[in-house]
C-alpha cells in the first residue's frame, strides 16, 4: 500500500508538472502572439501615418506652386505644420523653404492695378512667410546649414529669427529688421546690411568680410570672434 501510495503521488507530481509546463508554454505563445499583433499594429499605424504625411506634403507643394498667393502662403505654413508634426521631414521642408526662398526673392508680385495709396511692401508676402518659417524651426531637427545664398530682403521682419550658420553670402537685407536674431557663425560676407537693425543680434563668429553695414544699428550686438575684414561700416 505504502508503494502504491508513493507510486501515485509521484505520478501525480509529474502530470501536475507537465500540466503547468503546457500552462506556462501557452502563456508564453499568447505573449508572443500579443506582441506580434501589437507590432503589426503599431507598423500599420506607422504606415498609416507616413501615408497622411506624404498626402498633406504633396498637396502643400501644389500649393507652394500656385499663381494665387494666398493659396502660397497656405502652403507655406501647411509645409510648417508638417516639420512640426513629422521630425524626420523637417529638413527636407527646410530645404524646400529656403529653395523657394532662393528662387522667387527677386521675383515681382503679379498685382492686377497698382494704387497710390498701397504702397508696395519691399519683401513679397510668401517670402515673408516663408523665412519666418525658417526663423522659428526646430533648430534640433536641423541637418547641415541653411542656404539662403543671395536672397532678397529688403526690410523684411527677421526679429529673433534663427539662423545660426546660415549662408547668407551675398544676401540683400537693406532695411531688414533682425534684432535678437541668431547669426552665430552664420555667413554673410558680401552682404547688403544697409540701415539693416541688428540690435542686441548674437554674431558671434559670424562670417561678414566686405560686408555693407552702411547706417545699420548695431547697438548691444555680440560680434565676439566676428570676420569683418573689408567690411563697410560707415
Amino acid at each position: 500500500p505504502t508503494l502504491g501510495a508513493g507510486l501515485f503521488a509521484a505520478g501525480a507530481l509529474i502530470y501536475t508538472a507537465r500540466n503547468f509546463t503546457l500552462s506556462r508554454r501557452q502563456l508564453e505563445l499568447s505573449q508572443q502572439a500579443m506582441e506580434l499583433t501589437e507590432r503589426g499594429q503599431r507598423r500599420t499605424l506607422e504606415l498609416t501615418e507616413q501615408g497622411q504625411v506624404t498626402d498633406r506634403y504633396t498637396k502643400a507643394i501644389e500649393q507652394l506652386g500656385s499663381n494665387t498667393i494666398d493659396v502660397t502662403i497656405g502652403g507655406i505654413y501647411a509645409l510648417e505644420r508638417i516639420a512640426r508634426d513629422s521630425p524626420r521631414d523637417h529638413p527636407t521642408v527646410t530645404e524646400v523653404l529656403a529653395a523657394y526662398i532662393r528662387e522667387h526673392s527677386r521675383d515681382p508680385l503679379p498685382r492686377p492695378t497698382p494704387r497710390p495709396d498701397m504702397p508696395e511692401p519691399a519683401t513679397r508676402p510668401d517670402i515673408q512667410a516663408a523665412v519666418t518659417v525658417i526663423g522659428r524651426r526646430n533648430t534640433t531637427n536641423d541637418r547641415g546649414r541653411i542656404n539662403l545664398r543671395g536672397i532678397y530682403l529688403p526690410n523684411a521682419d527677421l526679429t529673433g529669427a534663427k539662423l545660426a550658420e546660415a549662408c547668407l553670402t551675398g544676401a540683400d537685407l537693406t532695411g531688414a529688421d533682425l534684432a535678437l536674431a541668431d547669426l552665430t557663425n552664420a555667413d554673410l560676407a558680401f552682404a547688403n546690411l544697409d540701415k539693416a537693425n541688428l540690435a542686441d543680434a548674437d554674431l558671434p563668429d559670424a562670417y561678414l568680410a566686405n560686408a555693407y553695414l552702411t547706417n545699420a544699428c548695431v547697438n548691444s550686438a555680440y560680434l565676439a570672434g566676428a570676420y569683418l575684414s573689408g567690411a563697410n561700416l560707415a
